[in-house]
């Protein structure tokens, strides 16, 4: 490839990734934009509009052509359970202006289209990875403190408050990321949605069973009554409990896991080793037809044990 054509690509995907990541990052002035586009379509069509016109979306073509194929809702799901203030759209754009950097980088160092080919795969694999990362970290926070929240909704719902107040408090009083989910579920209310459906779109971006527990309890007292307070007491005192058992688990297969990571490293640091030490002897792996179908099967061998192992240690409960 031409070296001219190979710089002004990797300086133009560079000005567009970076464009894209300091606009998508300025959260603070669109968070109430983002807030009302997960309110239900149909339930606020009127305040989403007005949100819209506050935070113009930059790339709204690719936005219709999700919305067409139906994968804008499941990105602007995996978004928000990832914590990014960031439109699907811009996701989007930011994922190809960043393959396009390491496209034209891994051209320009190696030569070849199918070097250039295998960088695109590797990097959208590990942008994929690191949302998943980014999803499930967020998860566990959110699942750390459920219990106290609960706890929280429980004393304020004894004291005399309703069900939104002690949300309220749950808003203000603890962290992010359940003061940010639950200060959705009141942004929702106060723009007239339904409080059981405010309900039903938490349970939608944070999808736990523990959580599916309390609000089903919630949306179950608010038409049949009961004692509400005794029974988030209750879901909180077996979420303790829930993470108490997980910790004994996680303590007795640790051994486990720290074998199979060893195992999946293990080869891939001797491959390095060896190839600094004795490159030529190397070298067929990576310049001959053999060479590179023992790399592929050795890397499916390698994935195929990390899921067994992973598998093995994993409990559900």
């Amino acid at each position: 490839m031409n070296a001219l054509v190979i710089s002004g690509l990797v300086f133009a995907g560079t000005a567009t990734l970076i464009g894209i990541i300091l606009y998508a990052l300025n959260a603070s002035s669109r968070r109430v934009g983002h807030r009302l586009e997960t309110i239900g379509r149909e339930e606020a069509a009127a305040e989403e509009q007005q949100a819209r016109g506050e935070r113009a979306d930059r790339f709204p073509g690719l936005t219709s052509m999700l919305e067409r194929s139906g994968r804008y809702g499941a990105l602007e799901r995996q978004l928000d359970r990832a914590g990014l203030d960031w439109r699907p759209s811009e996701l989007v754009v930011a994922w190809v202006a960043a393959m396009a950097v390491i496209a034209a980088a891994a051209g320009w160092l190696g030569g070849a289209a199918t070097v250039a080919i295998a960088a695109v795969l590797i990097g959208s694999v590990a942008c994929f990875l690191g949302l998943k990362v980014l999803e499930a970290r967020r998860l566990r926070q959110f699942e750390r403190q459920l219990a106290d929240a609960l706890m929280l909704i429980g004393s304020s719902l004894r004291s005399g408050y309703g069900i939104l107040r002690a949300m309220q408090a749950v808003r203000d009083e603890m962290g992010p990321p359940i003061s940010v989910e639950f200060g959705k579920v009141l942004d929702e209310a106060n723009l007239g949605v339904a409080v059981p459906d405010a309900l039903t779109h938490l349970l939608q971006r944070v999808p736990l069973p523990d959580l599916d527990i309390a609000v089903t309890g919630i949306l179950i007292q608010l038409d049949v009554g009961g004692n509400l307070a005794e029974l988030m007491e209750t879901v909180a005192t077996m979420v303790r409990e829930r993470h108490r058992i997980r910790a004994e688990v996680d303590t007795l297969t640790a051994e486990g896991r720290l074998s199979g990571l060893v195992l999946f490293i293990l080869p891939l640091v001797m491959a390095a080793i060896l190839t600094v030490a004795n490159r030529a002897y190397m070298s067929t792996l990576f310049t001959t037809t053999i060479g590179h179908i023992i790399i592929g099967c050795a890397a499916v061998l390698q994935i195929l044990g990390g899921l067994v192992i992973s598998r093995m240690l994993r409990l559900d409960f």
